[in-house]
C-alpha cells in the first residue's frame, strides 16, 4: 500500500500560469455532486475548485507509474493519454530521477507550441475523444543539446467526472532513438491498484542477438535487494541474482508517500553464471515488498516490452489465489482533497 501526495513524481507545478490556469469554460471533467467511484475498486473523489480555491465540482480518479523514462542522450519519451467518448479528463504527470527526486524536464504538448516548457510537473484537461502526447526531451539542466540521457519515472493521475470514464483510460509511454534507430517501444502503466511482489516474463538472452534488460520500481515502505531466478526452457532454476537495496516510497512530514526509487539493468550483468540458451524465465521476487517490473526484449537494433505476469515466491508451495493478487488494492497513495481545475490542452 502506498500513500502519495500529489506533489506526483515530485514533478513541482511546470509553467503555472500556463499549465495551471483556472478556467471554467473548458472541458469540464468533473460532476456537480460527489460522484461514486467506488466501481474502481477504491472510492477515489477529489474535490475540484477555481483559482479562489471555491469548489466547482469532483472527480473520480485514477492514478500510477511509469517505472522508467528516458530523455535525452538521443532518447526520447512520449506519454500518450486520450479521453474517453464518454466524458472529459483532467491529467496531470509528474517527474522524477531514479532515486526518486523531483526531475525538470523540458516537454513539448502535442497541439502546443514548439518550443519546450520547462518544469516537473505538467498538466491539462482533455475534451472527449481529445488525444494527447507529451514528449520527454531531455533534463532542463541540460538544454538545449540534452546530451545525457536522463533516467527516472512518470508518475500520472487522472481525473474523471464518473467511474466509467476513469475505467477506460489506458495510457502509454512510448520509447523512441531516432534516428539512430527507427523502432518505438511501448509501455503501460503500472496502476497503483495492480502493484505485488513477486513477477515474471519470458525472453531470450543469448549474449549475441538477443538481449534482456529489466526495470525494478519498490513500490514498498522498506529498502529492499530484489532477488532474480532464472529457469530454463525445462523449468529447472539455473541462476540467481539480486538488486541493489533500493529505496522505498518515502514517509513525508504530512504522513503521505513520496517517490520511489527505481533500478534499470541489463540482465547478463545482474547475472553473473551463464545464461541458458532458448526461451528462459526471470522471475522478480521481493519478498514481502510491493513492486512494479517492465522488462524489454532486445532482438538486433529493435526493442520490445516483455509481457509481465503475476507470480508466486520461487519457494513457495501453497497455492496463491489470483483473485487475491488481483485484488491487492494500494490505497497508501493518494492525491491532496482538493485540486486546481487544469487549462484545456493548447490546439
Amino acid at each position: 500500500m502506498r500513500t502519495k501526495l500529489v506533489c506526483f513524481l515530485g514533478w513541482i507545478a511546470l509553467a503555472a500560469g500556463v499549465l495551471h490556469g483556472q478556467p471554467t469554460n473548458g472541458p469540464v471533467y468533473w460532476s456537480p455532486t460527489v460522484p461514486n467511484c467506488s466501481a474502481l475498486g477504491t472510492n477515489n473523489v477529489v474535490s475540484i475548485t477555481n483559482s479562489l480555491g471555491t469548489v466547482i465540482g469532483y472527480s473520480c480518479y485514477v492514478s500510477g507509474t511509469f517505472t522508467w523514462l528516458a530523455a535525452g542522450g538521443g532518447w526520447t519519451s512520449a506519454v500518450r493519454s486520450g479521453a474517453p467518448a464518454s466524458a472529459p479528463i483532467g491529467v496531470d504527470y509528474t517527474f522524477y530521477d531514479a532515486n526518486g527526486n523531483n526531475l525538470s524536464l523540458d516537454t513539448t504538448i502535442s497541439g502546443g507550441s514548439s518550443s519546450p516548457t520547462s518544469g516537473n510537473e505538467v498538466s491539462f484537461a482533455l475534451a472527449a475523444n481529445q488525444p494527447s502526447e507529451v514528449d520527454l526531451l531531455g533534463a532542463t539542466a541540460n538544454a538545449p543539446n540534452y546530451g545525457p540521457t536522463s533516467t527516472g519515472t512518470v508518475y500520472a493521475i487522472f481525473y474523471c467526472p464518473d467511474a466509467l470514464t476513469c475505467g477506460d483510460i489506458n495510457p502509454q509511454l512510448v520509447y523512441t532513438q531516432q534516428p539512430t534507430n527507427v523502432w518505438l517501444a511501448t509501455v503501460p502503466i503500472v496502476w497503483d491498484t495492480a502493484i505485488w511482489t513477486q513477477w515474471s516474463a519470458e525472453g531470450i538472452d543469448d549474449g549475441a542477438t538477443h538481449s534482456i534488460s529489466l526495470v525494478i520500481y519498490n513500490e514498498g515502505t522498506t529498502p529492499t535487494s530484489f532477488g532474480v531466478f532464472i529457469y530454463n526452457s525445462a523449468g529447472t532454476l539455473v541462476a540467481t541474482g539480486s538488486t541493489p537495496t533500493i529505496a522505498p516510497l518515502p514517509l513525508l512530514s504530512d504522513g503521505s508517500y513520496g517517490e520511489a526509487a527505481t533500478y534499470g539493468i541489463n540482465l547478463s550483468s545482474l547475472i553473473t553464471s551463464p545464461l541458458p540458451s532458448g526461451v528462459l524465465k526471470i522471475l522478480v521476487d521481493g519478498g514481502t515488498a510491493n513492486s512494479a517490473v517492465q522488462m524489454f526484449q532486445y532482438t538486433g537494433p529493435s526493442v520490445a516490452s516483455m509481457q509481465i505476469a503475476y507470480d508466486s515466491a520461487p519457494s513457495s508451495t501453497a497455492e496463491v489465489a489470483a483473485a487475491a493478487r488481483h485484488a491487492h488494492i494500494n490505497t497508501i497513495r493518494r492525491v491532496p482533497p482538493q485540486k486546481q481545475v487544469f487549462n484545456a490542452l493548447p490546439n
